[in-house]
């Protein structure tokens, strides 16, 4: 009898089922569990299964009950993209960890206005706080009008947090949320993990838990970031299976994380991983701080473009995506023009979660750019309209004007910008955006992130235009950071200098020689990107070092990828790979 040879994805497949079905299992036990999804592994596809689950299964009892599930995820994207999934009347609710604590406590407000009058840190810098009749959270900034107080952000987890202490409201909270799903849990807040974990799953009372997430891709620079979660009530099960990279990426990436063993899904193409170094340059490198020891600028822009060029024409087909992996925003913002923006904005661009950045990127660029090259159907899916958008002479002249003052008010200030779009009235522009629009001109000292709105708003238009170019999914760079759960065919990951905070050539090696007690934060947060950018690629994993690599990195590097697949940039660029 001949016996078939099951195939990469045929086996990861099959490994994949099997954990998710465990996870539906523990899931209608009741207990908390945490899914520990390492990169490609699914993590998504097994939340959406859970979710589908429970639509399926448990609609009736908790529609009669008034009950709702919650699905915690970390930006409003990812929300949206949950809740295209759900029916409009669904008991599952999807939100960010603002909105869902917003929700939760709202309903108290003379508990929240004791607890404000009673903490200076939750009360506006001017004003009289005991004027303060009513709690709001809108913005996201802090300030006082009307006897309304509007919170911060992070003031809506502390509120969360404090009444999370209080036994009524805990009672109250878990009745009504009695399962609460938590995606991307290792990014979430550490005081509201920490209470969950203290008064519900420590005991064995209330909401039930399921975590989905990834350790080792906590990222973030903050200490607010819970990290791993590990408790005896909380049951792991890890995810092994990787549908995105091809078998050597995922070699790779076993000997980087030997605990959670990976199984490649790919069939048809086994992969490839170089390390092209920059030890036979042998003129001055950098002297400044946080870039000590590494190339002159120019010296890398001019490698990394030939590199990249010799990669496209050696490598890749035109129909493959390429990413170039940087350290800092800083680097590559003084290059591309929006350093302003970034200072101003710093995460909030990063994470691409600024009101204005996300409408300028999201609804004004795409219809200037519809407007510019007559797309009528670009118009009409930006819009989201019913109706074609133009079908009247007068329609068509209104938005012929449209095109023309935003063409001349792109080079002047942002708010020359958003001038044009509000008097226009053809842009639906967000309530938001328009109450800080009425700020500039009625309140200009208002906070908007480090700055005044005022100066906000005065920045120059091309500083968006450029962090919009750089933002785009097709863009060929990408700061190190902000390619998180993202995926590409290939990716050139830059190991150079620019934030004091990684030095991959340091630390990276520590994953196989063990580091000392008073290295690990450091050890963990230049371990957990590094592991995040060498799980991008689909294909190909190119490490580009600028920096000196000294007989320590060099030999974790030859243990990574081999001897013979570290080459000097000249070595690189002078080989014919076509017909090696």
């Amino acid at each position: 009898m001949e016996v078939v040879e099951r195939t990469n994805y045929q086996i990861a497949k099959e490994e994949a089922d099997k954990i998710d079905a465990q996870i539906i299992d523990i899931l209608q036990q009741g207990k908390n569990f945490r899914v520990e999804a390492g990169a490609g592994s699914g993590k998504t596809y097994s939340l959406n299964k859970v979710i589908e689950w429970i639509q399926d299964n448990k609609w009736n009892e908790y529609r009669r009950k008034n009950q709702n599930v919650v699905c915690i995820t970390y930006t409003n994207a990812a929300v949206d993209v949950i809740a295209e999934r759900l029916a409009s009347d669904s008991f599952i609710l999807p939100s960010t960890i603002h909105s869902f604590a917003w929700s939760a406590i709202k309903q108290y407000q003379s508990f929240l206005l004791k607890i404000i009058k009673e903490n200076e840190n939750l009360q506006p810098r001017e004003g009289d706080s005991s004027a303060i009749t009513q709690v709001q959270y809108t913005l996201g900034h802090r300030y006082q009008e009307n006897g309304i107080l509007y919170l911060f952000h992070d003031d809506v987890i502390t509120l969360f947090s404090i009444l999370l202490d209080n036994v009524k409201f805990r009672r109250m909270f878990s009745d009504r949320f009695p399962l609460i799903l938590i995606d991307e849990y290792q990014d979430s807040f550490r005081s509201i993990m920490d209470k969950f974990i203290e008064y519900f799953i420590d005991k064995g009372v209330g909401s039930q838990f399921g975590f989905f997430g990834d350790a080792w891709q906590t990222i973030y620079q903050s200490n607010k970031a819970c990290g791993l979660i590990e408790h005896k009530n909380i049951i792991e099960i890890k995810k092994v299976s990787n549908f995105r990279s091809a078998s050597k990426i995922v070699d790779l990436l076993n000997d980087i994380r030997p605990e959670l063993p990976q199984l490649s899904a790919i069939d048809d193409f086994e992969g490839e991983v170089l390390v092209i170094t920059c030890d036979d340059y042998a003129g001055q490198r950098r002297m400044d701080r946080n870039f000590k020891g590494d190339l002159p600028a120019e010296e890398l822009k001019h490698r990394l473009t030939n590199l990249t060029e010799h990669i496209k024409k050696n490598h890749i087909s035109d129909k493959e995506s390429l990413k170039i992996l940087m350290i800092t925003h800083k680097v590559l913002a003084s290059q591309q023009g929006y350093e302003k923006l970034l200072d101003i904005l710093a995460n909030g661009l990063r994470d691409k979660e600024d009101i204005f950045l996300q409408f300028f990127m999201e609804i004004l660029e795409p219809i200037y750019k519809a407007l510019e090259s007559s797309d009528m159907q670009l118009l009409f899916d930006t819009l989201k309209v019913k109706r074609y958008p133009i079908t009247k002479k007068c329609e068509k002249v209104g938005w012929k004007k449209l095109y023309e003052q935003l063409m001349h008010a792109r080079v002047q200030k942002t708010i020359d910008v958003l001038k044009v779009v509000i008097e226009s009235e053809l842009i639906p522009v967000p309530q938001n955006i328009f109450a800080y629009y009425n700020m500039y001109f009625s309140a200009p000292d208002v906070c908007y992130s480090n700055t005044t709105i005022k100066d906000f708003l005065d920045l120059e238009y091309e500083q968006f235009i450029s962090a919009i170019n750089f933002l785009y999914p097709e863009a060929e760079f990408s700061t190190e950071h902000g390619v998180k759960g993202e995926e590409y065919d290939n990716v050139v990951f830059v190991i150079s200098k620019g934030w004091n905070q990684y030095q991959f050539e340091t630390y990276a090696p520590m994953i196989k020689n063990g580091y000392d007690s008073d290295k690990e934060t450091s050890y963990v947060r230049n371990r957990n990107l590094f592991y995040v950018c060498c799980s991008r690629p689909k294909k190909r994993l190119f490490f580009f070092v600028s920096v000196p690599v000294d007989d320590i990195f060099r030999d974790f590097l030859i243990g990574l990828v081999g001897n013979s697949n570290i080459l000097t940039y000249e070595q690189y660029i002078s080989q014919d790979w076509k017909n090696k």
